[in-house]
């Protein structure tokens, strides 16, 4: 397999066409048509489906598309790694955080990073937990700062704690006894920003510690300005990091929220640095994320 000839397949993906892809590259169609031809050759399986409506990946070729896609992200970290080395501090970086992650001085760290190193493009995503992992694996993110409840392991991932936080739950409107029991806790709505399937959401931590199922009514919401909203709703039970806040205080301050006491032990609330591999980083990526080490650990 030769490079061009992935590149070639890769646009074919992209396009939805060989004439399209050609046009794309610069290159001939009958010359594209030929580089994708000599790789199924060679694997001894066609990678595409041609018809009348244009071209389309079959499952071989949607591997190695797949494939070709972290090989580039890898050859352009390749090309910033020499051209830092030959002292021009540049490059792109990418990092996914989830958003309690907002809560830590992390906005000091990047812009003393920014400070340091002026000419290297910083973007940063707010993203769900799952959602950074994802991405961290296949190479789209060079790194995340994600929240967790309980045990934390991630697949092909090496992961760092920061910092941990204990937790609170809360319900909407003004309460004389804040006390509540389990039972009626679980009788009522939840609110929640961690999506469905993450196996390492609150609610799902807190109903294996207490060897329940989950509550029946759960809301979702991954906006963290519409949850601060709906978690005002009576009756509506939603979780919190318990640190300084002051649009958490306030609200619990004007008692649109009232802190509740249901007399178990709440999950901690972690934020872990996840990366692919430490040697995997471009140098603009990993200094960032040992400051990042130094100054949330």
């Amino acid at each position: 397999m030769k490079l061009h000839q992935l590149r070639a397949l890769a646009e074919v993906a992209r396009a939805g066409s060989i004439q399209r892809a050609a046009l794309n590259l610069n290159v001939s169609q009958p010359a594209l048509s030929k580089s994708v031809r000599e790789l199924e050759r060679q694997l001894g399986v066609f990678l595409l489906d041609r018809g009348i409506k244009g071209a389309t990946l079959t499952a071989y070729g949607a591997i190695l598309s797949k494939r070709y896609d972290t090989i580039e992200k890898e050859m352009d970290k390749a090309r910033e790694e020499v051209e830092w080395l030959r002292g021009a501090s540049s490059g792109r970086l990418l990092i996914g955080m989830s958003p309690p992650v907002a809560g830590t001085n992390i906005a000091s760290v990047m812009a003393a990073f920014r400070e340091r190193q002026p000419g290297v493009e910083l973007g940063l995503l707010e993203l769900r937990p799952a959602q950074i992992f994802d991405a961290v694996r296949c190479g789209t993110l060079d790194f995340g700062i994600a929240h967790h409840y309980g045990s934390f392991d991630p697949a092909g991932l090496q992961c760092t704690p920061l910092r941990s936080y204990p937790t609170m739950l809360a319900m909407g409107g003004q309460k004389v006894d804040a006390f509540e029991t389990v039972d009626r806790l679980w009788s009522l709505e939840w609110i929640t920003g961690d999506l469905v399937d993450y196996e390492h959401g609150y609610i799902n931590v807190l109903a294996q510690q207490l060897e329940r199922s989950l509550p029946l009514r759960i809301s979702r919401c991954t906006s963290i300005s519409v949850y601060f909203d709906l978690a005002e709703q009576p009756q509506l039970i939603s979780h919190w990091a318990d640190t300084a806040n002051p649009h958490l205080d306030r609200k619990l301050e004007s008692g649109a929220l009232t802190r509740l006491d249901p007399g178990i032990a709440l999950p901690e609330m972690h934020i872990a640095l996840v990366y692919r591999d430490e040697e995997l980083l471009t140098p603009g990526g990993s200094l960032l994320a040992k400051m990042v080490r130094s100054s949330l650990s």
